[in-house]
Parts: structure tokens; sequence; C-alpha cells
């Protein structure tokens, strides 16, 4: 990886590398992506007004996040296709992470298992996110595996009854299966280095890619069956689930996906200890607001009962503490490390989290906002 680790550059390499659908899938947002272009354009748009003379050598920029002191403010948040942009991407993702003391929150619909993750990377700090299934037991059973895996922190992801419908998407035939056609396997072929990178040392392994925490008969898989019904996504998800969840698991909850001050009460209400302000990426609904608008009246009714985090359209040092001077306590970081897998690898991330990180130090020294060490 060179210098070239902003943002803009490492989603243009992943775009020339990346199989189009593929790229879709983690870049673009739902309807006519209103959405996702407001989300960065409010990001964007919050002033900071510097104090200056205000240097503080002794400040500190770890955060205590559940128990653990993390060395930036940052989690990797969930996403799915990591380990398709590069075979077992998602260990490399943690294995840079981990070198910063950074949280990695492993999806249910990862490439690997918690299980694998762990033994990859035995000192990552490892969340699980939750994606709550028809079959409650096998979720039970998911719970069960991460929690045996170390994993004491439960991201459930709450604003997803089912995947939204995607234009872009239904026209690649990219997912879990992928759809076979004239142009989706023109799209493959058009990026054989991807192949060779990212699929075909499963093939050596024994099989094609699939998702490993799910139960082993009922693994979706780059090409075969369709989800089996009892592990699509719980489409009636209500409080009553969170509830269940919170009966359910031992260690810190989270719920993913809030937007709304009530729905942050009513969070604290039913024992989470703490919440993702986030829009999904503006992956669902094109009419949601920006995170960095809803933070600050979530975070006024919300920060002193519980953690707040947000997430959606992080791209600089700058824009964590933009997130941060509203009301959060940390962010989540999903594209990013996405685009920096596809252009460097184990070595990208790295690098990418380290530009993060220096630009977060430069935001806190030119804007004057230190940060108290954590506790």
């Amino acid at each position: 990886m060179t210098d070239d680790s902003s943002f803009d550059e490492m989603r243009r390499t992943a775009r020339r590398r990346l199989p189009r659908g593929l790229f879709d899938y983690i870049d673009r947002g739902v309807g006519d992506e209103r959405a996702l272009a407001s989300l960065r354009e409010r990001l964007g748009a919050v002033e900071i007004v510097p104090r200056v003379l205000r240097a503080n050598s002794a400040r500190s920029i770890t955060c205590n996040l559940f128990g653990d002191i993390c060395g930036a403010p940052f989690v990797i948040a969930p996403t799915a296709m990591a380990g398709l942009i590069e075979h077992d991407g998602e260990i490399a993702v943690a294995r840079a992470a981990t070198r910063l003391g950074i949280p990695i929150c492993l999806s249910t619909q990862s490439v690997i298992s918690v299980e694998r993750l762990r033994d990859a990377v035995p000192d990552a700090t490892v969340w699980m996110q939750l994606y709550l299934w028809e079959d409650l037991d096998l979720s039970a059973a998911l719970m069960r595996r991460a929690e045996a895996s170390g994993v004491r922190v439960l991201a459930m992801t709450v604003d997803t009854p089912y995947g939204a419908r995607k234009e872009w998407n239904l026209r690649s035939g990219f997912g879990m299966p992928f759809r076979i056609s004239r142009s989706s396997v023109t799209d493959v072929l058009l990026r054989p280095g991807w192949f060779l990178k990212a699929v075909v040392p499963s093939l050596l392994g024994g099989g094609l890619p699939t998702l490993e925490n799910y139960p082993r008969e009922m693994r979706p898989r780059l090409l075969g069956r369709a989800t089996d019904p009892r592990v699509a996504l719980r489409g009636n998800l209500s409080w009553d689930d969170v509830a269940w969840v919170r009966d359910h698991w031992k260690g810190h909850l989270i719920l993913k996906g809030v937007l709304s001050p009530d729905d942050a009460l009513k969070a604290a209400e039913c024992g989470a200890d703490g919440i993702v302000v986030s829009s999904h990426g503006a992956r669902n609904l094109d009419a949601a607001p920006a995170p960095i608008d809803a933070l600050p009246d979530i975070a006024g009714v919300a920060g002193e009962r519980m953690t707040v985090l947000s997430d959606s359209g992080v791209r600089r040092g700058l824009d964590v503490l933009r997130y941060q001077i509203r009301g959060a306590e940390a962010v989540m970081i999903g594209r990013l490390p996405l685009w920096a897998l596809a252009a460097g690898g184990e070595r990208g991330v790295a690098a990418a989290l380290a530009v993060l990180r220096q630009e977060y130090i430069e935001a806190l020294d030119f804007t004057g906002a230190g940060i108290a060490a954590a506790g």
C-alpha cells in the first residue's frame, strides 16, 4: 500500500479490482440513493469552531467501550462481504484492527465463522452482530457459539426485517446465492485477479465460499440453493424479540439501527447497554435522516443511560470527531476497511486505519478538542 490511502483513492482501486456487482453491493444505497448522498453531505457540513492555545500533551485517544480499552474510538462495523473481497478477508481486517487495539464486530452473514476468527486472531476484541432468524432456537445456538468464542458484546441489528429491494442488485445478481446470467458471469470473468484471490482458495479447500455462522446444513453458498426459511431474517421483529435476546445473552447488548429518541429510550428500558445511531449506511430506507442529524437528540435523552455509538459515512478522522461532538462515544466504520482490503489486503487495512487514527489526532489538535484519557 502506498500513500494513496485516502477513502476516495481506495474506493477507486476497489472499483477497478472487484466485480461490479460486488462493488455496488458495498458502495450503493437504496431507491434513488438520496439518503446515501444526504448522510455524507450532512456529515461533511458539520463545522467545528477551533479553540486555540489549548495544547494538551496528556490527552489520550483511547476509549473505554464496555470494559475494554480501545486504541481509538473506532469499531470495525459488521459487513457481510469482506470474505468475498479477499479469501479470509475478515481475518485480514481483524489482524489489522487488533494491531491498533480496535474491536471488530463480526457479521452473522460473514464468510468466516466466529470460531475461525477467534482461532486465527486470538487476541482480537471480537464483537458479534446478530440478525435474528425465524427459528429462535437456531439464533440461541449462534449466541452460545459467540459466547464460547469469547464474545462479550452482541450488536443486534433492529432496522432490517428483510433485505431491501435494490434495483442495481437485482440486475447484477450478486449475492448468496449468486444468480447466474450472461451479464453476471461476464462481470466475474472481467476480474480474473479477484477470482484467483477470493474464490480459488476456497475451491482448493474443498468448496465455494459459504456463510459459516449459519448452521452447517443451512449455509447459504455462492452457488446453490436459496436460503432455508428457518434462517431467513425474522420478519416480524419486535421489542419482544429484543427482550428475548436480552434474556438469552449474558454479555453486553447493543441495538444497531436506532434513529429515534423514543426508540433509544425504549432500548434502555429493555436492558440494552448501548445503541448504534445508524441508517444502515443508507441501504434500507431512502427517507432515513442522516445519523449525524439524529444523534444529538438521541444522545441527549439516552447518553447517560447507555453507551451511544454511531456510524455511516465515516471517511476521515475529522468525521469521527464530528460524531463525537454530536454525542457519540465512538463510531463504527464499514466501507472504509473494505475498500482498504480491496486496495491492499491486510497491509492496506492497517495503513488505512493508521491514517484514520492520525487524522483523528490532528482533528483534536487543530480544534483544541482534547479528549480525556479513558478511565
